[in-house]
């Protein structure tokens, strides 16, 4: 795949800069696979059955783009390996959630969110199918029997009960 940033403008002059692609697409008179370029959301390539270049149709576009995110989910799945990329994305995602602009940005999203009715149905659902589960109800209770025998996990749960 080639990818190239280029500048484009009138009479040549740069306004500004545009990415190119270079893709595989399936060309929907002959079928066969060409190579195409995709600029600003369209995917452009030269057909041989009408002998030109043609505007291939979004779903062209689509098929290459559920490889492009295969990819990319391969290539996220295997940094994430990396004990040091791990850790620097940990202390950020950290730092992130202590910021008070963010906690009460993300605050606010939430409360929103649980407005919505569809949602709501969504994630109540998704919850009661989870506890029909018999080995994710056995993985919590092991979890909850581990966190009872902490004096401090069982002080906080004794003092919020008291509290109401």
């Amino acid at each position: 795949m080639v990818r190239a940033i280029v500048p484009f403008g009138d009479a040549g002059e740069l306004r500004g800069l545009v990415k190119i692609e270079r893709v595989p697409v399936t060309c929907p008179a002959c079928g066969q696979k060409v190579a195409a370029v995709a600029r600003d959301g369209r995917v452009r390539g030269y057909c041989a059955v009408a002998g030109r270049q043609v505007d291939f149709p979004a779903s062209t576009a689509e098929e290459r783009d559920a490889e492009h995110r295969a990819r990319l989910s391969q290539a996220v799945k295997k940094r994430w390996q990396d004990p040091e990329f791990r850790a620097k994305q940990a202390a950020a995602m950290k730092k992130r959630r202590q910021d008070p602009a963010y906690r009460a940005k993300m605050s606010e999203i939430t409360k929103q969110q649980w407005l919505d009715p569809a949602y709501r149905a969504r994630v109540s659902a998704a919850g009661k199918k989870l506890w029909l589960d018999p080995e994710y109800r056995a993985r919590m209770a092991a979890i909850r029997k581990k966190q009872w025998l902490d004096p401090e996990y069982r002080a906080r749960v004794r003092a919020a009960r008291k509290k109401g």
